[in-house]
Formats: structure tokens, C-alpha cells, sequence
């Protein structure tokens, strides 16, 4: 089958992560570790999986972090190579194993791609797969699979940006008929934020600040929307059409960020807050947002982050950019609390890990939320550098989330 995979090499790791910023022409050179290749049609790894045809599957931005190689050298424990891309799914069920009872062949799902203890057949599970929190398993290189944390960076799990991939029993979702496949292709970074949200104790007034409105920032603002309607929503974008849709799906005001001293003004103005200039480093705010949502997770939108949070504040990191140097001392003096978001952990203990998933399509279903309107870009797997060269120039193309139709 044809699939986008990624072939680790030192060599052509360390090159294309060095050239791509300045020649992204390089991701579509033999130099590249990720290549559209024929490979082996998938075998079910056991008669508790599912092989699924995708109908839509995503581009995301932390397959475009690996693509240019400028995914985390720590995270390398946690894969196996080569692997699939893509864990971002509407797809059918093409052929299942004797142990999959709930579902049918032909049926539409959508997946949460998690490999924790059950997928890798770990019994008892480990004491966070037992509580539903399956992003944090601590078995991620344990049992009969290969080191890995999710489906598209597993090399015996093909991810969805292919012509067919995998998905263990535990991981599947039933889809509502009545639902589209564009909503559906969305329920993975739904998810995310919808975990994300309910993580956070939010209190009916207050003041939450949304950091940059790419996909994950737009849905976001959808999940504050639908589960604290009473909450004032703030959002940081500088494209104009990202700062459209942030409006659309219930930010009150978008601000450009200019320079960072009057993007801290504005904040302040916004929230009453008290403005201070310290010598030689960026302004601070007594008072402001009581939350940010950090999108970005640039070292600038951590460090303006941190400065226009109020007294108490809490900072959720969902970005994944490299992180420099920063200033941490509105962290003490503020007494705030940082916190990390990744995967859909059920809330308030519930051991189900699709949890988040089901709640995202529950509010397609009830039309509280619709994000269909964010599938802008649709390509073929033979056109993967075209959907390569939109992801990077977004602003050009008026693109947020591309999708591959294999």
C-alpha cells in the first residue's frame, strides 16, 4: 500500500531539521527522512484489532514537528522506526479480529490512537491506563509491542496517512451516522482540548486567554465555548483569516501580537490590570487573564504568558515548539501554576480512555459545536507534497486543517 512514512537516520535528521526553516524545499529531497512509499499491506496484530480504511485523515501539527525534524530528541525512547504517519482518522472498518465484538466491518469510526496497556496486551494495566489516563501510561516501550506512544510514530502500528491503518479494539469510537466526516476527522484535537478544559478549574467571569488560533487553538476556543459559556474568551493571532474563525467559534476579541510591549498593554487595557515596566525586560501585569491556553508554545508566548497572567493564574503548555530561555520569575512571584496538556485523559477519575472523544462527538451531534469549516485543504496521498507545502505557508493559502483522502 502507498503510505507517508518517516525513516529515521541521523544523518538526514540533523540536515533537514537544520536547512528546512531556511530551504523547506529540502523536505521534498531524498535528503528527507519522510518519503510517500510503497510498503506491506498491514496484518492485524492480534484478534483484538482492527485494520481502517481512512476517509479522511489529518495533517497535524506535531506530524509537521517530525516531518521537519524538530520533534524533541527526548521523545526518541518513545518511538520505533519506520513508522505511518497520521493519528488523526474518520475511517471504516476494513477487517477485524475474532475478539472485536462491538463493531462491525464497513462501520465508521473514529480512533483514539493511544497504545497504552491494553493495546500492548499489559495485564493488570499500569496505575494510569487503570484510571483512564491513558496518555500517561507508563508502559509505552513494555509489553508485545514496540516502543511507541500512539499510532503514527509506531513502526507495527501504520498510522492513517496511508491506504490503511491500525487500531487496537479499545481504541475505536462510534460515529453517529448524521455526523460529518470533517467534524469526525477533528474529534482527535477536539479531544485534546476538551481534556485540556476540563482539567482546568474554571469559575463562571472568568478572564481565559487563548494563545494562538491554529487548529488547536480554534478548537480550543470551541471546547471553552461549550463547557464554560459564562467565561470571557481572549485570543492572540496575527492572520487575519486564523482571527476570523477564532471570532466565529465565541473569542471575544483577537489581538494582534506586534511588538510584545503594546500586545501587554492591550491585555492590561482589556482586563483593568495594573502595568508595570521593569528595566531591560518585557512589561508585567498585577492582575489579567486568569488562564492562557498556550497554542504556540514559542519561548515568546511563554515568556508574555507567564507576564499578563493574574496572581493565582494558571498556564496550560498544548504547543510544542522548542523552548529557549525565559524569564521565570512571574512564576514565583505570582505563585502560578504550570501545567502540561497532552492526549484526552478522562475527567474527575473515569477509567474510560475514549471519554474525551465521545463528549467531542456528542457536541457535534447536539450542534453545539461544528468544525467542519476548518477542513480547507483536501489532497491525495500522491499530492503529499503539495499538502506538505500548504501546512508550511498557511497564511498563503488560507489553510487550517489539511486532510489526505487516501
Amino acid at each position: 500500500m502507498k503510505a507517508l512514512t518517516f525513516e529515521y537516520s541521523i544523518p538526514k535528521y540533523v540536515i533537514t531539521g537544520a536547512l528546512v526553516d531556511r530551504y523547506p524545499q529540502v523536505l521534498f529531497s531524498n535528503l528527507a527522512p519522510v518519503q510517500l512509499r510503497e510498503i506491506p499491506d498491514p496484518r492485524l496484530l492480534g484478534d483484538d484489532w482492527v485494520l481502517i480504511k481512512p476517509r479522511l485523515a489529518g495533517l497535524c501539527g506535531s506530524d509537521m514537528s517530525i516531518i521537519k525534524c524538530h520533534e524533541s530528541y527526548t521523545l526518541m525512547p518513545f518511538a520505533s522506526y519506520p513508522f505511518v504517519l497520521g493519528h488523526e482518522v474518520c475511517g471504516e472498518i476494513a477487517e477485524k479480529g475474532s475478539e472485536v465484538e462491538d463493531f462491525q466491518v464497513g462501520e465508521r469510526v473514529a480512533v483514539m490512537p493511544m497504545l497504552g496497556c491494553a493495546a500492548r496486551g499489559i495485564h493488570p494495566p499500569c496505575r494510569m491506563c487503570a484510571a483512564g489516563r491513558i496518555s500517561l501510561c507508563e508502559n509505552f516501550t513494555e509489553g508485545n509491542l514496540q516502543p511507541g506512544m500512539f499510532s503514527g510514530s509506531h513502526a507495527q502500528v501504520p498510522g492513517f496517512l496511508s491506504e490503511m491503518g491500525m487500531a487496537h479494539k479499545t481504541a475505536l469510537v462510534k460515529v453517529p451516522e448524521e455526523l460529518s466526516d470533517e467534524n469526525v476527522v477533528l474529534t482527535e484535537p477536539l479531544a485534546t482540548t476538551l481534556h485540556m478544559v476540563q482539567e482546568n478549574p474554571i469559575q463562571p467571569g472568568e478572564t481565559l486567554l487563548v494563545y494562538g488560533c491554529g487548529v488547536m487553538g480554534l478548537c480550543t476556543i470551541a471546547s471553552l465555548r461549550a463547557l464554560h459559556p459564562q467565561c470571557r474568551i481572549l485570543a492572540i493571532e496575527p492572520d487575519p483569516f486564523h482571527a476570523d474563525l477564532a471570532r466565529g467559534l465565541g473569542a471575544e476579541e483577537v489581538i494582534s501580537p506586534g511588538k510584545p510591549k503594546q500586545l501587554i498593554k492591550k491585555i492590561a487595557d482589556l482586563t483593568g490590570a495594573k502595568f508595570y515596566t521593569p528595566l531591560l525586560v518585557k512589561p508585567l501585569l498585577i492582575g489579567g487573564v486568569h488562564r492562557v491556553f498556550d497554542a504556540v508554545g514559542s519561548t515568546e508566548s511563554l515568556d508574555i504568558s507567564l507576564r499578563v497572567l493574574a496572581n493565582g493564574g494558571w498556564y496550560n503548555l498544548l504547543g510544542i515548539t522548542p523552548v529557549k530561555k525565559v524569564d521565570w520569575t512571574p512564576v514565583w512571584l505570582k505563585e502560578l501554576t504550570i501545567k502540561g496538556v497532552y492526549g484526552y485523559n478522562g475527567p474527575g477519575g473515569s477509567d474510560d480512555p475514549t471519554q474525551a472523544f465521545k463528549l467531542a462527538l456528542s457536541f457535534y451531534r447536539e450542534k453545539q459545536i461544528d468544525l467542519s469549516h476548518l477542513v480547507t485543504h483536501r489532497f491525495p496521498l500522491e499530492q503529499w507534497q503539495q499538502a506538505l507545502d500548504t501546512a508550511l505557508n498557511k497564511g498563503k493559502y488560507h489553510a487550517v486543517k489539511i486532510v489526505f483522502t487516501p
